[in-house]
C-alpha cells in the first residue's frame, strides 16, 4: 500500500510540474548549451580564430540515503581557445581549461587543451582534446550529467560519423599514464556509441541504440600491489521520436527504452558481484515552453564507473562506502528548459525528483547553469 501512495505522489507531482512549466518559462531547449565543442563551418583556407566556451554551474543533490552523497557544486569552467585551419579538412585547437570551485581561493584544475581535428566528409577523426563528456550522448545510468562539473575533459582518440543511416561515436580517454616502476596503475576508458536509422518519415523517426563503455585499470610496468580492475557496462535499446500536429506548441514525443549490462572481469576473489543489469524507460515531450521527462529505472546488482550514483547498488556515499543495495527502483520527473538570453549565450534551469519505490521515499536535485560559447575574433582567410 505504502508503495502504491509513492507512486501516485509521482503522478501528481508531474501533472503539477506540466500544469505550472507555461507560467514559469517562455523559450525554446537546446542541450547543445553543455557541448564544450564549438564547430565553425564557416571557416574555409587557412584561418585563425579565438573561441572562448564559459560555463557558470550551481547543482545542489537534496541526498540523504547511503547510497549517495548530498552535496552542492558551485562553480565555473573557462575554456579560451585558438583554432587554425591548416587545410579545409584539417583544423588545430589549443587553449587552456580552468575549472574554478566558489570557496575554494585557487583553482581546482587548469590544464592546457590540444586537437587535431581532421575532417572527411561525414567523418570527423580527433587526436587530442576529444568532443567528450555530454556530447557522447550516453544515457544516465552510464554517464553521470555531473561529470559536466567533476571531470568534463578527456583526451586520447575519437571517430565519429554523422550520416542518414547512422551516427557513430568511438573513443579512447586515457585518464592516467606510467612509466616503468612507477607506483600508479594506468587508467583507460574506452566507449561507443551508435545510433542506426531504422525508420525516417514524415513525422515519425525510430532510432536504434547500441551503447557501451570499458574501464580499465592496471598495467604491467608499475609496481603497485593492487589488483587489476576491468569493469564493462553496455546498454541496447531504442528511440521513437514523433511529432504530432503541425508541431506548434508540442515539437515532439519521445519515448525510449534500454536495457543494461553490466560485468566486472577484475581481479577479485569476490566473485558472486561480478554481473548486474537494469531496465531504463523515458517518455519525453517538448513544448513550447519546457521539457519534461518520465524515466523508470529497475536495476539489479548494478555499478558503473561513471554513471549516475542513483542507479548503482554499491554506495557511493562518503559516509557508508560498503552500502550494498540489490536491487533499486526508481522513478524521475525531470522539468527542464533553456533560455537564450542573447546570441551564443544560454541559461539552463533542471528540477529533477525522484522517488524510490523500494525505500518508500522522495529526495530532489536542482540545477542553474549559464552557458557561453562564441567566436570572439577571426582573421581574414587565404584560399
Amino acid at each position: 500500500m505504502n508503495r502504491f501512495f509513492t507512486i501516485l505522489k509521482a503522478i501528481k507531482i508531474g501533472l503539477a510540474v506540466c500544469f505550472l512549466a507555461p507560467v514559469l518559462v517562455k523559450a525554446q531547449l537546446n542541450n547543445e548549451a553543455f557541448y564544450m565543442g564549438l564547430e565553425s563551418d564557416s571557416i574555409v583556407g587557412k584561418q585563425f580564430t579565438f573561441q572562448l566556451e564559459h560555463l557558470n554551474y550551481l547543482k545542489n543533490n537534496e541526498y540523504f540515503t547511503k547510497i549517495a552523497d548530498g552535496r552542492t557544486m558551485f562553480g565555473y569552467q573557462v575554456i579560451p581557445k585558438i583554432t587554425y585551419t591548416a587545410h579545409p579538412k584539417l583544423r588545430l585547437e589549443a587553449g587552456a581549461f580552468l575549472l574554478k570551485d566558489y570557496g575554494n581561493k585557487g583553482f581546482r584544475q587548469i590544464e592546457p587543451v590540444f586537437t587535431a581535428r581532421f575532417m572527411a566528409g561525414t567523418n570527423q577523426v580527433l587526436m587530442g582534446t576529444l568532443d567528450g563528456g555530454l556530447e557522447h550522448n550516453l544515457i544516465e545510468p552510464l554517464y553521470d550529467f555531473e561529470n559536466q562539473m567533476l571531470r568534463r575533459l578527456e583526451n586520447g582518440f575519437q571517430w565519429k560519423h554523422k550520416s542518414n543511416g547512422i551516427k557513430l561515436d568511438a573513443w579512447v580517454d586515457w585518464r592516467n599514464m606510467i612509466y616503468p616502476n612507477s607506483s600508479d596503475q594506468e587508467e583507460i576508458v574506452g566507449g561507443l556509441n551508435a545510433e542506426p536509422i531504422l525508420y525516417h518519415g514524415k513525422r515519425t523517426k525510430l532510432a536504434g541504440s547500441l551503447q557501451g563503455n570499458v574501464y580499465h585499470k592496471g598495467g604491467q610496468i608499475d609496481t603497485s600491489s593492487l589488483p587489476l580492475k576491468t569493469w564493462f557496462n553496455g546498454a541496447a535499446g531504442f528511440k521513437l521520436r514523433t511529432i504530432p500536429g503541425h508541431g506548434i506548441i508540442l515539437k515532439y514525443i519521445e519515448f525510449q527504452g534500454y536495457g543494461l549490462g553490466f560485468l566486472d572481469n577484475s581481479n577479485q576473489k569476490d566473485k558472486s558481484n561480478q554481473k548486474g543489469n537494469g531496465w531504463y524507460l523515458n517518455a519525453s515531450a517538448k513544448t513550447l515552453w519546457f521539457e519534461i521527462m518520465v524515466s523508470y529505472w529497475k536495476g539489479s546488482n548494478f555499478s558503473s564507473f561513471q554513471g549516475g550514483a542513483l542507479y548503482r547498488s554499491f554506495s557511493s556515499n562518503t559516509k557508508n562506502p560498503d552500502y550494498f543495495e540489490k536491487n533499486r527502483e526508481l522513478v524521475f520527473i525531470r522539468l527542464m528548459k533553456d533560455w537564450e538570453i542573447m546570441p551564443n549565450i544560454w541559461i539552463t534551469a533542471r528540477i529533477e525528483p525522484y522517488f524510490d519505490l523500494k525505500n518508500n521515499l522522495m529526495e530532489f536535485s536542482h540545477g542553474l547553469y549559464i552557458n557561453y560559447r562564441g567566436e570572439l575574433w577571426k582573421s581574414k582567410s587565404k584560399n
